[in-house]
């Protein structure tokens, strides 16, 4: 998340060029590979963050979020405060061109007490509700509404073996009944998003950890690590051995 102070730039994201202007806020989705120019002059506060839901889900499945919106007051309060809770977690150095280069989880940072953790997560999610366009998916608890428990069993089982014949045999519906359903609520068929979750959860192995990437492949489900590739370059545009070695030029 950027919040602009002074100046301009652009990033790319997804393709597109959108430039960051004064007094804007900025939002850039978990795992979303992205980077910017600056051509002249920009000062800007900027955190990283994660929101873990129960189930494994992400946020970003729950709600549409804008990528921009213009700041006022409150949200420059909000960061101040954010500032002021973790003050040992400043960039070691101001110049983008090494910032950009460094893998942040090798940053020695004091770590945060209960007091300061519970004040940062709350000023991130009031400031991330600021992004919230419109609800995008909502799963029911109750045990009548099958296909959302059958979303929860499948971030719980992501690295296990998932076919649609299993999935719509747990529900009690034919593959079929199961997939337009299954659409009805998500816009994806199962194996789509199936697919999609276990490539953002490659992503945040390959952000995090050391594991090769077959090891990643294997911790997300795919026994073959052809196919693991091949579905993750699908939707990354990269290799997983490219999208990590491309995490130090951004």
């Amino acid at each position: 998340m950027y919040l602009i102070t002074k100046g301009g730039a652009y990033i790319y994201l997804k393709g597109k060029k959108i430039k960051l202007r004064q007094d804007h806020l900025y939002l850039i989705p978990s795992y979303q590979q992205c980077n910017y120019e600056c051509n002249d002059y920009m000062e800007q506060f900027y955190t990283t963050f994660t929101i873990h839901l129960p189930d494994n889900l992400s946020i970003y499945q729950l709600y549409n979020f804008s990528i921009e919106i213009k700041a006022n007051a409150f949200h420059y309060e909000l960061f101040y405060k954010l500032c002021k809770a973790n003050p040992n977690r400043r960039l070691p150095i101001g110049d983008p061109l090494i910032y950009q280069k460094t893998n942040l989880n090798t940053l020695k940072h004091k770590k945060s007490g209960a007091k300061e953790n519970l004040i940062t997560g709350g000023l991130l999610g009031v400031l991330l509700s600021e992004f919230i366009d419109s609800t995008k998916m909502t799963l029911k608890s109750e045990p009548s509404n099958r296909i959302s428990a059958s979303i929860m069993f499948i971030h719980k089982n992501l690295s296990n073996r998932l076919t649609v014949s299993q999935l719509a045999s747990q529900c009690f519906m034919s593959p079929d009944h199961y997939t337009r359903k299954f659409k009805d609520l998500t816009k994806q068929n199962p194996i789509d998003y199936i697919n999609r979750q276990r490539i953002e959860k490659a992503l945040l192995l390959l952000n995090t950890t050391s594991s090769s990437c077959k090891e990643i492949g294997y911790q997300c489900g795919y026994n073959s690590n052809t196919y693991f590739c091949k579905i993750f370059k699908k939707h990354v545009k990269l290799s997983p051995n490219d999208y990590r070695i491309n995490l130090g030029k951004l």
